[in-house]
């Protein structure tokens, strides 16, 4: 199969083993933003995912990354890792569910994204995944393990003078708790900013996966991504 090494076979039987897989039954809810912009969310679409959430803080080999931020480099406050297409999967529940979303979606991800909010201080800000380029038909679906925490969604069209990455004002709050996906489509890259804030007081960790592809069609993104390097204007 496309995008799964041949060493994950039998990897779906194994799942039940290890306490943790798809759910089925669990039903889809699709959420539209606006005429071409939506997101599926399915509550408990991964049983076990609690212990799924242990065995990843347990054994994946997490970094902490750093930006450029205009005078000075800023640790980024999560911990990240990153699983190529091709690569052996060692997580069966996470090769079960990109075989699920593959059929029940049609696309081909291009790998396994992990990203580890270990307290209430970590969080990444209101971005788009300009990353991708091709940004007119995306799909990606993104699992939480551990505890809930926010998920805010929020138009990235706002009037002239509005502050974006920090103000979460008419934001919609997705809410993820251990075992949701959220499957966000069509033109949310474009159109749409995501964000996980930080959360006061005392916040349990939480694990996303997350699953990728664009259609690269459209107009590809110009400028920078999330990622890239700030600097002062001259």
């Amino acid at each position: 199969m496309p995008g799964v090494s041949e060493s994950t076979a039998g990897a779906v039987d194994a799942a039940e083993i290890l306490g943790a897989s798809v759910d089925s039954d669990a039903t889809f809810e699709r959420i539209w933003f606006d005429d071409t912009s939506w997101v599926d969310v399915a509550r408990g679409w991964m049983t076990g995912a609690d212990r799924l959430y242990r065995e990843l803080t347990g054994s994946v080999p997490w970094k902490r990354g750093a930006m450029w931020r205009y005078e000075r480099y800023v640790t980024e406050p999560r911990l990240t890792s990153w699983i190529s297409r091709g690569r052996p999967v060692p997580y069966p529940a996470l090769v079960e569910a990109y075989r699920v979303l593959r059929r029940r979606y049609q696309v081909d991800f291009d790998g396994f994204g992990l990203s580890w909010y270990r307290d209430g201080n970590d969080s990444v800000a209101f971005h788009r995944d300009r990353e991708m380029r091709w940004l007119d038909n995306t799909v990606i679906a993104i699992l939480t393990t551990g505890a809930r925490r926010p998920f805010l969604v929020k138009s990235r069209h706002l009037p002239p003078g509005r502050r974006i990455l920090n103000d979460d004002s008419g934001a919609r709050d997705l809410l993820p708790g251990s075992g949701d996906l959220l499957v966000l489509g069509g033109r949310c890259q474009a159109d749409w900013l995501h964000a996980v804030p930080k959360v006061r007081g005392v916040v349990a960790g939480r694990v996303s996966v997350q699953w990728r592809w664009t259609s690269r069609t459209g107009r590809p993104e110009r400028g920078p991504g999330y990622g890239a390097p700030r600097t002062f204007s001259r």
